[in-house]
Formats: structure tokens, C-alpha cells, sequence
């Protein structure tokens, strides 16, 4: 399967309770992040979003007042995305501006520009070569801009292939191999480590400020038992406690990343 096959599995995840969880607790994170950066009522941030998929949460900076810019190589997700901007309610203030390609390209395409806050959220782990990104992503940060970097999480990986799938042999394997299979595009993925990331950040110019866990405990649940509302917002508590306390970061299914650019 592709990034464009996939859409639809894609759009119905994020529509299901594991998905809608992970988008709120990735919206927490990212707001605490915010306020630390800018303050309770940032001014109008200039925002890239590499990889936006169908656009939930930039499209939600948009809403707050933002101006973003979506980028992504699969059209069918852009499609998606230029819909939801267009349900916005009211309208942003700044129109979202949508551009089709991979960072490679938008690199050649937007040589001068940069902005305040850039988004990389579960796309460097597609990557045949994760790290090579990060010097293009800081390229695009203004002095002092802020990175958002969400990336899967090897140390978690042999413990969901041992107790979510009960593949015993294959979280054995995952123990000493960062590769992965991806359940939903079909897609090979590289899992990654805190100490990695940040090392592989510093190289690029972007210091690590802060971190958290997504999904300490809800990778291992099923989508009924979220299903109640006073469920599902009892675990969205229990998420972001867990998610800002080691060592319970160190076994989230993702690791979130707030870096600034130090140059």
C-alpha cells in the first residue's frame, strides 16, 4: 500500500476513538509547548506543516488565529485537508495555503523562506533516511523558531508487538532492530530514540527544549473500551499526566520533541 491508498484508512482512523485521542493529547502537548515558547496568547505565528496529512492540527492553529502553510506529496491527503480547511467555522483569518510535494522540494521551491513554528508530526520514521531531514527543517525555522517533532519510539515497539499482538518472536527481533512495519499504509518504518533525536537535532542547529509521550497506556486498549465519553476523557487525563513523567515517556508509542533553533 501507499501514503494515497491508504488515505481513507488513514481519515477513518482519525475518526475513531484511538485517533481522536492521539490528536487531543498531541494538541495539549503542543499548547503547553506554545505558552513556554511565546506566551498564554501568542501573536500570529508563522507555521509550516511538513507531512500535514489531512491537516487536524494545523488546521486548528489556522482556527487560532495562525497563518499555516500545509505541505505534503500525497494529493489525496492535500484534497482532504483543503476540505476540512473549507468546514472551518468561522473562516481562518489567514487563508491556509496549501503546497503538494515532499520537504526536498519545498526546500527548492521556498528558498527564502522561513517561519516561527514548524511541525513534523509521525513522517520522519517513513523516511529512508530519517535524519537527513532535520537540517532541512531547521533551514526553514527563523532564529529562535520552534520545532514540533513527533517520531514512533523504538523502546515501545517490543513491548506493543508483545502485548497488543502477542507476536513474541517478532518483539524479540524489535529488542535489537529499529525497523517496523507500519499496520496501516503496509509501510516500512525506522523507530527512533529520545537520545538519538536530540543528538541527530543539536547536529542540525535546533537545541531539544522539552519532551513528552503519546500514548502511554492507549495503545494497549481497544477502541470499545474508549468508546464511553467519561472513558475516553478519563484516559485523555491519565494520558497527559503520564505522558510528562519519566519514565513513563520512555515507553510512549511516540515521542514529542520541542526544539528551538539556536542559530
Amino acid at each position: 500500500m501507499t501514503f494515497g491508498k491508504g488515505t481513507s484508512a488513514y481519515k477513518a482512523y482519525l475518526d475513531s476513538p484511538h485517533g481522536r485521542l492521539r490528536l487531543d493529547i498531541l494538541w495539549h502537548q503542543l499548547g503547553i509547548f506554545m505558552v513556554k515558547a511565546w506566551g498564554a496568547e501568542p501573536l500570529r505565528l508563522d507555521v509550516l506543516d511538513v507531512g500535514c496529512g489531512t491537516g487536524e492540527v494545523a488546521l486548528r492553529l489556522a482556527a487560532s488565529g495562525h497563518a499555516v502553510t500545509l505541505l505534503d506529496p500525497v494529493e489525496e491527503m492535500l484534497q482532504l485537508a483543503r476540505e476540512n480547511a473549507q468546514a472551518l467555522t468561522p473562516a481562518p483569518a489567514f487563508p491556509p495555503r496549501f503546497i503538494a510535494g515532499t520537504l526536498e522540494e519545498a526546500a527548492a521551491r521556498l528558498p527564502h523562506e522561513t517561519f516561527d513554528l514548524v511541525l513534523c508530526h509521525t513522517l520522519l520514521e517513513y523516511l529512508p533516511a530519517p535524519f537527513s531531514a532535520l537540517p532541512l527543517l531547521s533551514a526553514f525555522l527563523r532564529s529562535g523558531g520552534c520545532l514540533s517533532l513527533v517520531a514512533l519510539n523504538r523502546w515501545q515497539e517490543p513491548l506493543r508487538l508483545a502485548i497488543r499482538d502477542g507476536t513474541f518472536d517478532e518483539a524479540r527481533t524489535a529488542l535489537a532492530n529499529p525497523g517496523t512495519a507500519d499496520s496501516l499504509f503496509g509501510l516500512p518504518r525506522t523507530a527512533m530514540t529520545f537520545e538519538a533525536l536530540r543528538s541527530e537535532l543539536e547536529a542540525a542547529g535546533i537545541q531539544a527544549v522539552g519532551h513528552a509521550g503519546i500514548f502511554v497506556a492507549a495503545d494497549y486498549l481497544e477502541s470499545r473500551d474508549l468508546e464511553e465519553p467519561s472513558h475516553f476523557n478519563a484516559l485523555l487525563r491519565l494520558e497527559v499526566e503520564a505522558g510528562a513523567r519519566a519514565p513513563f515517556t520512555d515507553i510512549a508509542r511516540y515521542l514529542h520533541l520541542w526544539g528551538r533553533r539556536t542559530g
